[in-house]
């Protein structure tokens, strides 16, 4: 297994692939969206089997945490979504993305990765529970538990306190 970041030749594949993993359209539009914001700024890797095609995909896109009055207190990135092709799920795909997801976040410089997901899952790649830190979801009904952090540089994110603001094409969908 091959784990790159996706070129232009990959976005049909990925859109096709996203979905089938969810059942349905909205990760995979956005996906579409945020690559399509975000570009560059994004972190956006795919799992290729040689021979085989396509295993999986990951983003990671731009995410503040911001203070009461909305300002910037540091710049960080989301995961989400993490799409792995229905045949290959449990085969380790997803946690090979989530790693090389982590490494290329914590090469930019980026402090933590933020994300809404599995706690039973995550918490293998370093994340923890961010209310606990001080750090809030801007989401309501999201348990506890499910709302994550990664810290990738603690000493960036020491004392850091506010709401993580995920982009705005989140609430579209």
């Amino acid at each position: 297994m091959l784990i790159r970041p996706e070129t232009e030749q990959d976005q049909t594949a990925v859109h096709r692939l996203t979905h089938a993993a969810f059942q349905r359209d909205d990760e995979a539009r956005l996906v579409d969206l945020l690559r399509d914001k975000h570009g560059e700024e994004a972190i956006s890797l795919v799992a290729e089997i040689p021979g085989n095609g396509l295993a999986g995909h990951i983003m990671l896109s731009p995410a503040p945490i911001v203070d009461a009055a909305g300002g910037v207190v540091i710049d960080g990135l989301a995961l989400a979504p993490v799409s792995v092709d229905p045949a290959g799920q449990r085969s380790g795909v997803g946690s090979a993305l989530c790693r090389s997801a982590l490494s290329c976040a914590q090469a930019r410089g980026a402090p933590f990765v933020a994300l809404i997901g599995h706690p039973a899952y995550y918490p293998r790649f370093g994340f923890v529970p961010a209310g606990p830190l001080g750090i809030a979801c801007p989401y309501e009904g999201v348990p506890e538990e499910a709302f994550m952090i990664s810290r990738l540089d603690r000493a960036a994110m020491q004392g850091v306190k506010g709401m993580v603001r995920f982009d705005s094409v989140f609430e579209g969908l």
